[in-house]
């Protein structure tokens, strides 16, 4: 950038500011350069995520086996199944200030590192509660990844470009769960449990190296400020909205998440079922993308007919009693679910400048974890007394709820993204 002269005029009016600001000229190759670094800056995150989610997916497929091959009860086998959740709960009280206070790369690094520890604990797990007192420690792991790299990938997409960006980002999460669960299964068979748990961190391992060739800008603060736990610093209040709409989201495909196989299995569908994942997986590599273009071109009307086809994959799962109802289920909910994730999470990182990404990012991310502890308890309650079929036909009601959140609130969120990045644009 080089500065070329004052403009001046005879009778400048007193709020023209382009009376007296000197004029700019942006260097075309620097801007390149620029753009060159934060393609790069990203090509990193997106490759961060993506070996965290294939070692944290690997192991996931794995665990309910291996409680059962540890003669674990059905209720020991769900505890085991969510135990990593109990410890992200807990933490993701304190991820978000530290987020914004400490180094993000070295606190990236060692929740990977908590995360690969307890991937070679609970390869030497021989009891049951042994391997949920390590499936709680890598939910500590866990509480910071996800908030992190969003936060990394946030902080070097444009904003103009931000629910594509993320959604971007989205589709590592969809390579890890196309590859890693059929992976995993078939080295399990070959071999054991347990080589396939440290096999689980070794590919942990291994994104510790792209973690330290990663660069990125820490958050900024001075001497006298202390890192501390506040109500302020875990919750961002313009990120509410956004947090809520994932809550709902969550509230209606965590049925799928818990209910799906043992329902493919009851209509006759058998290991079928599993192709659910590969084709939901294939789907986002479109879908996540495509939704977060058309939110930055149309604005966040564009998430109602994202909507629309989450409800439609949900009433599509309850009919369906043959392979190809379950697969143009599973399209439908990518360009559904697998969509309109994205874009809230998008949606929390525009709406609060750089130095509140940690606590919007945790906002959003407590918000999912609670809708996906809860929806699937009031969906077991609902297949108790009326059926699988009929819970996937009322799971759609969440959606509804989204869905009116989202026209309560668009202006709002709209108002304050704009606002975010004037701010943003004023103080660089």
């Amino acid at each position: 950038m080089k500065l070329v002269g004052v403009v001046k005029h005879q009778n400048p009016e007193p709020d023209d500011l382009a009376s007296t600001r000197p004029l700019v000229v942006l260097n075309p190759r620097r801007i390149v350069m620029a753009k060159s670094r934060q393609k790069h800056a990203f090509a990193i995150i997106f490759l961060v995520y993506l070996m965290i989610n294939l070692g944290l997916n690997f192991g996931e497929t794995l665990v309910s086996p291996f409680a059962k091959s540890l003669n674990a009860t059905p209720v020991l086998i769900g505890v085991s199944a969510t135990g990593f959740t109990y410890g992200s709960i807990v933490f993701r009280v304190i991820s978000g200030p530290a987020i914004d206070y400490f180094n993000r790369k070295r606190l990236l690094l060692i929740s990977v590192m908590i995360i690969t520890a307890s991937f070679l604990g609970e390869a030497c797990a021989t009891s049951v509660q042994m391997l949920v007192i390590f499936r709680i420690t890598q939910g500590i792991g866990q509480a910071f990844t996800a908030p992190v790299c969003l936060t990394l990938a946030a902080g070097v997409v444009s904003r103009k470009k931000m629910a594509s960006g993320i959604g971007t980002l989205a589709v590592a999460r969809g390579v890890a769960t196309l590859l890693a669960p059929i992976v995993a299964l078939k080295i399990s068979e070959v071999t054991s449990y347990k080589t396939s748990f440290v096999i689980a961190a070794v590919i942990e391992s291994a994104s510790i190296i792209a973690i330290l060739n990663m660069h990125v800008v820490s958050p900024q603060h001075t001497r006298h400020e202390h890192f501390k736990v506040s109500l302020n610093g875990v919750i961002a209040k313009a990120a509410i909205p956004p947090a809520l709409l994932q809550f709902f989201f969550m509230m209606a495909w965590s049925s799928v998440f818990a209910f799906l196989v043992v329902f493919g299995q009851e209509q006759g569908l058998g290991s079928n079922v599993g192709f659910f994942n590969t084709v939901y997986g294939i789907a986002v590599f479109a879908a996540a993308p495509l939704g977060g273009r058309l939110v930055d071109r149309y604005g966040y009307y564009m998430l109602i007919p994202m909507l629309l086809l989450m409800a439609l994959a949900l009433w599509v799962i309850s009919f369906a009693a043959n392979l190809w109802l379950l697969l143009i289920a599973a399209v439908l909910g990518a360009f559904g679910y697998g969509a309109a994730g994205p874009v809230a999470r998008s949606m929390a990182m525009s709406v609060v400048p750089e130095q509140r990404r940690g606590a919007a990012s945790s906002t959003l991310f407590v918000a999912s974890d609670v809708g996906q502890l809860v929806g699937p308890v009031i969906g077991g309650l609902l297949v108790a007394h009326f059926g699988y079929a009929v819970m996937f036909r009322v799971a759609p009601i969440w959606i509804l709820v989204a869905a009116i959140l989202l026209l309560v609130t668009k202006p709002m969120i709209e108002r304050k993204a704009l606002e975010t990045s004037a701010a943003m644009e004023k103080v660089e």
